[in-house]
């Protein structure tokens, strides 16, 4: 009976990540009403979905506002950035494919750069939010490790590319349930689909991340160099003790590095006393020869 109200249980882990998903989904559709906020938005989604496959626990909210905060100005620069370069890319495909009135049939080459640019638009769409909150770094950099990593990692891209526009493409060929995929979309399959991105690119990143069994057992799974999951089984409560967020051990802590500190000050004052006291028990000679020198 213990074991099927264990926390570390992986059914309880399920219905606990089950609604993560949908009370992040939530506070996501909150956060994006003013369209501008979407980039920090995606981004606050991305560190809650990644948190969680990595079997972490995350305080939903807590971490939510506050990657909001951190990634606000970053996350909308590159929001902005994709939204205006994807409807000026959109708007040339149209009139080279539906207004053959205004590009003649000599221009209709120029459909493969445009092709390119949309591809380096969705890199940095499908790598760079997650990357801002996960790792810190200029934006140029995150952008340009977001074209590097979705290269390197071409299979995960395409599998993105799947999952981001799977609703659009089933809402286009069932529209007699666009209302029922809509409800779906809102209520809780944003936060899913950046969860189950979040599973490839957590592999993509090289993150390490927990798994449970049945007894609550907890292994550490890690990549290699080749990418190549190496799991190692960890105490539990290594894990706890790993993952707690009591603020009174954090205060406890706190307090033992600066009675350390205080040690370490007290330490060398007396080194320095010591020290003091051996210069003046120098020979006249030595005295003599500092004064000169000063």
């Amino acid at each position: 009976m213990n074991e099927i109200f264990n926390s570390n249980n992986p059914a309880m882990r399920f219905l606990t990540n089950l609604f993560n998903i949908a009370w992040v989904n939530l506070i996501f559709l909150f956060t994006c009403l003013p369209i501008i906020t979407i980039g920090p938005s995606l981004c606050a989604l991305y560190k809650v979905c990644l948190l969680i496959v990595s079997g972490q626990d995350p305080i939903v909210a807590t971490v939510y506002f506050t990657e909001f905060k951190n990634s606000f100005k970053k996350g909308t620069i590159m929001w902005l950035g994709v939204l205006v370069l994807s409807i000026l890319f959109g708007i040339e495909l149209y009139g080279i494919y539906f207004r053959p009135d205004l590009v003649s049939e000599n221009l209709k080459f120029l459909q493969y750069p445009v092709w390119v640019m949309i591809f380096l638009v969705a890199q940095v769409f499908l790598y760079g939010f997650a990357l801002l909150a996960m790792f810190e770094n200029s934006l140029i950099n995150t952008i340009k490790n977001a074209v590097l990593l979705s290269i390197k990692n071409f299979m995960i891209t395409i599998l993105l590319l799947v999952i981001w526009l799977f609703t659009p493409l089933m809402m286009n060929t069932f529209q007699g349930f666009i209302l029922g995929f809509l409800v779906f979309e809102l209520f809780f399959n944003m936060a899913l689909r950046v969860y189950i991105c979040s599973i490839f690119l957590h592999r993509a990143f090289g993150l390490k991340r927990f798994k449970f069994d049945r007894r609550g057992g907890v292994t550490e799974v890690i990549y290699d160099e080749n990418g190549n999951p190496v799991e190692q089984a960890i105490d539990d409560s290594d894990y706890l003790e790993s993952h707690s967020e009591d603020p009174d051990d954090d205060t406890e802590s706190a307090d033992a590095d600066s009675s350390e500190a205080d040690k370490e000050t007290d330490n060398a004052e007396t080194t320095a006393e010591s020290s003091d006291a051996e210069t003046t028990a120098d020979s006249p000679a030595d005295e003599t020869s500092g004064k000169d020198e000063e």
